[in-house]
């Protein structure tokens, strides 16, 4: 329908079929000069997805735990870090001698340990300990009943068996 149809329908009262159009939004500034705006939208423009390939696999370290650095840890009077036997629940055995905690020496030897976080905050790497004594290089943030450790936070002070 053009605009003149328009007009004569208006003009003589009858109803139009369909609807009108909105006025433009233009603002006016002081100057006499019209400033054009982008529509208003209620969604933010959505981020364009990252060219970068998500990780597909777990990166582990490239050097062992359990194997000794180049720099050795601090010796006492010409001794090497003492060595303690951690004896799992279900039979297995490992040892504890370079890592910086039990998670890291246990996932060294081939022990599926389950874990999330690392730092002692999610409880996930929960196991209970049941003979010897460790000692935690951190305060864990998760809670502990008795007779539990962290394996993510901890190390032995003595020969452990431990229920995973």
């Amino acid at each position: 329908m053009s605009r003149t149809d328009l007009r004569q329908r208006h003009a003589s009262g009858a109803p139009s079929s369909q609807p009108q159009p909105a006025p433009a939004e233009d603002n006016f500034a002081l100057d006499g000069n019209i400033e054009q705006h982008p529509p208003f939208e209620l969604e933010a423009p959505v981020a364009e997805p990252d060219s970068h390939e998500q990780q597909a696999e777990l990166y582990l370290p490239e050097s062992d735990p359990e194997q000794p650095e180049q720099t050795p840890q601090l010796e006492l009077e010409g001794m090497a870090p003492p060595v303690f036997a951690v004896a799992l629940s279900d039979g297995r055995q490992a040892r504890f001698q370079y890592a910086s905690n039990l998670l890291e020496s246990l996932e060294a030897q081939q022990i599926d340990v389950h874990f999330q976080c690392r730092e002692g905050y999610c409880g996930s790497c929960r196991a209970r300990l049941i003979n010897g004594e460790v000692h935690y290089s951190s305060d864990p943030m998760a809670w502990l009943n008795d007779g539990e450790i962290l394996l993510c936070c901890c190390i032995p002070r003595s020969n452990v068996t431990i229920q995973l």
